[in-house]
């Protein structure tokens, strides 16, 4: 029992179903400090592991990784596409997406320092932006490009003002008040990669 307290060695096999008896607890709730068996009290966390717990991996959709030029054609291309011919790499979202969302990875330094170059973003084409939220758009070329979304009101005919700015202050903001711009998504996960390959 000294050793199961001092952390040196941990419970196994039936004394755990002897511990949870003497306890008052289920075998479930000492291994993972959830249920209702004793609410409130938790199973200290062994030593070396204070400063993590187990994560809750959600079960998401699979989404076709882009390259820019394929996103900034997203919006046309979508509602078409039921497979694809199996040169597209997929990823799984970890968070609840539309069925138009795609993964793109992060190109260039105009978004350091917060997005590096080789980090993977989710990005669902059926939100809206609104202030602040990161978003993928298409500015008169046929490609993509990822910046932050500042809203700056309406027009007087309705259509949204805005400004995409990078968050890296060598590269320039883009305008609707200067070019045509179109928003392909809003990005709604940010991963990055530490290794590859």
């Amino acid at each position: 029992m000294g050793k199961w307290e001092s952390g040196l060695n941990q419970p196994k096999g039936r004394y755990l179903n002897d511990l949870a008896a003497a306890l008052g607890v289920s075998v479930d709730w000492l291994l993972t400090g959830k249920e209702d068996g004793a609410a409130g009290v938790m199973e200290p966390s062994p030593p070396g592991y204070r400063n993590v717990e187990p994560a809750d991996i959600p079960q998401g959709v699979r989404v076709p990784i882009l390259s820019y030029v394929q996103a900034g054609q997203w919006r046309e291309m979508c509602e078409q596409a039921t497979a694809f011919d199996g040169s597209l790499e997929y990823v799984t979202a970890g968070v609840s997406v539309g069925s138009c969302a795609f993964g793109l990875w992060v190109r260039g330094n105009s978004m350091e320092p917060d997005f590096k170059e080789g980090d993977l973003l989710i990005v669902d084409a059926d939100e809206a932006p609104k202030a602040g939220d990161f978003v993928i758009a298409k500015n008169g070329s046929e490609e993509a490009t990822f910046k932050k979304y500042r809203s700056r009101g309406e027009y007087e005919d309705g259509s949204p003002r805005f400004e995409l700015v990078p968050l890296n202050d060598d590269h320039e903001t883009l305008s609707t008040d200067q070019t045509s711009i179109a928003i392909i998504g809003v990005v709604v996960e940010h991963r990055r990669i530490l290794k590859r390959g």
